[in-house]
């Protein structure tokens, strides 16, 4: 692939915090170099959050209340509400800074998406809670879109845009990556947020991989082009890639390895045994938190898989236990998501 050398020769200087990724020194254990703070970020694939509302313009006529899966407020609201007891728990007390959302339908006319909804309906920003979200119009004929909720206590936006994915000479209409460039604010450290959405393998695995590739490569421009402005930029790409760690689109063209100590992207899905995807009864992890080397430079952020009873059932077809999706086929099955919630805790 062709990659922007300024930003790479620029991001040299960062390969001394790069090392530390791959070290066995991990946020929350003690350090040396003095104290700082955590950020807690999570990705999660929420399945179809649909605005109950038709979208004229959009082909989400399946997702309203007279539709094939008859979606309605009601149904909304409990996965607005299943969503939020995720959230809230996935990690004590300390709730997460930054999500990322796959699968949420974006503004309509009014300028409302699904995001909107589930901080309202889930009741996210209250006098505890001060849950903020970001989402942008989409180019997917669903009007499936990516999205972020922030915690505005924790986290000031300085830039918030979406890029654009798609490609007309591959007839590829597919989520753009939503940006948001933030500081925290304590410490007034800056991180630069991607939530990313690649194309499915619907349609057929091996048919789709140019798809994947091409959206892996305009990924990595972007990240060189932050780092030839910030060698330094601290970068956290998250979200549904549709593939796993060692694919090509992941492990070559947007170059993030599991195990490196000279890269520019390290994916961090490797460090746990736990997966957040199951397919045909085949666990695998498609959800992935990739960052830069600056990310690492006061210990490895902790990876996990978000397990929650209520988020699992029984794999009736196959062994074990599965993701309780909202549907089985057609049939209300009244989950949460064909996903589990992966989150890390970075120092910084």
């Amino acid at each position: 692939m062709t990659t922007n050398r300024l930003g790479l020769v620029m991001a040299i200087a960062a390969s001394a915090a790069l090392a530390s990724c791959s070290s066995s020194k991990e946020v929350g254990k003690s350090r040396s170099d003095g104290p700082s703070d955590t950020l807690v970020v999570m990705s999660y694939n929420v399945e179809n959050l649909f605005d109950p509302d038709d979208n004229p313009l959009k082909n989400d006529d399946d997702f309203t209340p007279d539709g094939s899966y008859h979606w309605n407020e009601s149904r909304f609201r409990k996965k607005a509400a299943q969503l939020t007891q995720v959230i809230l728990s996935a990690n004590g007390w300390h709730t997460p800074d930054v999500v990322g959302l796959c699968e949420v339908e974006g503004p309509d006319s009014t300028g409302l998406s699904a995001a909107d909804l589930l901080v309202k309906y889930g009741s996210l920003s209250t006098q505890t809670v001060h849950y903020k979200p970001v989402c942008f119009p989409t180019p997917d004929h669903r009007g499936i879109a990516t999205a972020l909720i922030y915690n505005d206590d924790t986290l000031e936006p300085i830039t918030l845009t979406n890029i654009y994915m798609s490609s007309d000479s591959l007839e590829l209409y597919t989520r753009d990556i939503l940006y948001a460039k933030m500081r925290t604010r304590r410490g007034g450290a800056v991180f630069h947020f991607l939530v990313n959405h690649w194309p499915s393998k619907f349609g057929g695995a091996e048919r789709t991989i140019p798809l994947r590739r091409f959206v892996a490569m305009k990924t990595r421009h972007i990240c060189d082009s932050i780092l030839a402005t910030d060698s330094e930029a601290r970068i956290v790409l998250m979200g549904d890639f549709n593939d796993v760690a060692s694919e090509p689109s992941l492990s070559d063209d947007l170059g993030a390895k599991t195990l490196c100590d000279t890269c520019l992207l390290r994916n961090l899905s490797a460090d746990t045994p736990d997966f957040s995807y199951k397919y045909r009864g085949v666990w695998s992890t498609i959800d992935h938190i990739i960052v830069s080397p600056a990310v690492c430079a006061k210990g490895r952020p902790l990876f996990s898989v978000v397990k929650r009873d209520f988020l699992l059932e029984p794999d009736d077809r196959n062994t074990g236990l599965k993701p309780k999706r909202t549907y089985l086929g057609r049939r209300y099955n009244e989950g949460v998501s064909d996903h589990l919630p992966v989150m890390v805790k970075i120092a910084y």
